[in-house]
């Protein structure tokens, strides 16, 4: 079994070993040596990286069997003496976050009595999970002081493995069930707990602990932090965010809350007074579009596209228009399905079904969309809605008298449907991919 030096030792990052094993079941590079300095993936920390001669150090883990620590490369290794040697800056940030951790975890448990049932070092993020059901914004704040409390008196941070007596007389945060020595991390008389993982030698060398944030989950409170470096260089990037937003708002830092929130207020009330432009505006065109529009007997026909026009708009103005009766309204946006809208029960006067002989609409490769075009999709038989002319797919309309109707166009449930559109005329509507037959 590989002898583990970083149990004692977290600082060494030059060593030599023997390379006593390759290979492996399958055939990706490997070795097992004698003694190691590499921490395998364990406990929530993440492994160390490095090289082993020429070959790197992609990943190492426990192997369950023997317990032998398992290296795994990017390149074969023969068996014999080895130089390896540690990513410092990535081992340095893992001890700074596990001894972190170890530092706020007590402080959640003495200030919020909240004990920790969850650890897991990230890339980017530490997280720690709290069995509470809740913490309050002071509790947060009142751990995080106590923690860096403990990070400027720099105290003392000791790793070894007790005899059973010493073992019995320490105040361990958590006492986990297993067999054989157990390994413990002191930190001054301020916490103790049962760990493999590799820690700095004094508190100092953390420099910062700062919370992030805090999310409920359903067996508690996750507690996301950094510590170290990463709290610094989290430090560095808000503080210069907020250099540069004092710059853009021409306020000084401690103004910022109170710009923002004139910014905020502003905003709300422009996108109010555009707002009621934007329906004004809509009312006048609404009333041009009607003034303007083509009519088949008593029936007013709407047909307009538009390129890059927000489909809300598009939208309200076709409702403007179709709470009147005798109103039919065709409104597109490139790139987007035609939306036609009509109300059936205001649509059309109700003489106006009984008398008019006039061919109805039908539409070719459209596609209607919304609420109100599902309306009128259910009002209209289907051949209203067709991809190609047939002789039984030709216009129609519910609303046609049935004497108007060639006996032939009719159903056996008495059906209407619409004569020829020969004579009907044509509205381009090229935009939106489709055309309109009156």
């Amino acid at each position: 079994m590989t002898i583990r030096r970083y149990y004692g030792d977290s600082y060494t990052t030059r060593f030599q070993a023997r390379v006593i094993e390759t290979g492996g079941p399958d055939s990706r590079p490997r070795a097992v040596l004698d003694e190691t300095y590499f921490y395998p993936s364990s406990g929530g920390q993440p492994h160390d990286t490095g090289t082993l001669g020429s070959s790197l150090v992609l990943d190492v883990e426990v192997r369950e069997d023997d317990g032998a620590i398992v290296h795994h490369l990017d390149s074969p290794l023969p068996e014999g003496p080895v130089d390896a040697s540690l990513d410092w800056p990535r081992r340095l940030d893992h001890m700074q976050q596990h001894t972190g951790q170890h530092i706020l975890s007590q402080a959640f448990l003495r200030q919020a009595g909240a004990p920790t049932i969850g650890f897991h070092l990230g890339q980017e993020t530490v997280s720690i999970d709290l069995e509470s059901s809740r913490l309050s914004d002071s509790a947060i704040a009142n751990a995080e002081t106590l923690a860096n409390e403990i990070v400027s008196s720099n105290v003392t941070v000791r790793a070894w493995i007790p005899d059973q007596a010493e073992l019995a007389a320490l105040a361990l945060r958590k006492t986990p069930d297993v067999r054989g020595p157990l390994r413990v991390v002191g930190i001054g008389d301020f916490d103790f707990s049962a760990c493999g993982g590799t820690h700095v030698a004094a508190t100092g060398e953390i420099g910062l602990i700062t919370v992030l944030r805090t999310e409920r989950l359903s067996r508690g409170m996750r507690v996301e932090f950094l510590a170290g470096g990463r709290a610094r260089a989290d430090y560095a990037r808000k503080h210069a965010l907020v250099r540069e937003l004092s710059m853009a708002l021409t306020c000084a830092p401690s103004e910022l809350g109170a710009s923002v929130t004139r910014l905020s207020t502003a905003l709300v009330e422009a996108r109010r007074q555009i707002g009621a432009m934007v329906e004004r505006e809509l009312d006048s065109e609404a009333g041009r579009q009607l003034d303007t529009a083509q009519r088949v007997g008593q029936v007013r026909v709407v047909a307009q596209a538009w390129e890059g026009r927000a489909i809300d708009e598009v939208k309200g103005l076709a409702l403007r228009m179709t709470t009147l009766p005798g109103v039919i309204v065709l409104l597109g946006v490139a790139g987007r399905a035609l939306s036609w809208c009509s109300p059936v029960r205001k649509m059309f006067p109700s003489s106006l079904s009984r008398s008019s002989t006039a061919p109805w609409p039908r539409w070719d490769r459209g596609k209607a969309g919304g609420a109100a075009s599902s309306r009128v999709r259910r009002a209209l038989p289907r051949s209203n809605v067709s991809r190609r002319s047939s002789s039984r797919q030709q216009a129609s309309s519910p609303f046609l008298p049935r004497e108007a109707v060639p006996a032939a166009g009719r159903s056996r449930r008495g059906d209407r449907r619409a004569g020829s559109v020969d004579r009907a005329r044509s509205l381009d509507l090229a935009p939106c991919g489709a055309r309109w037959h009156p």
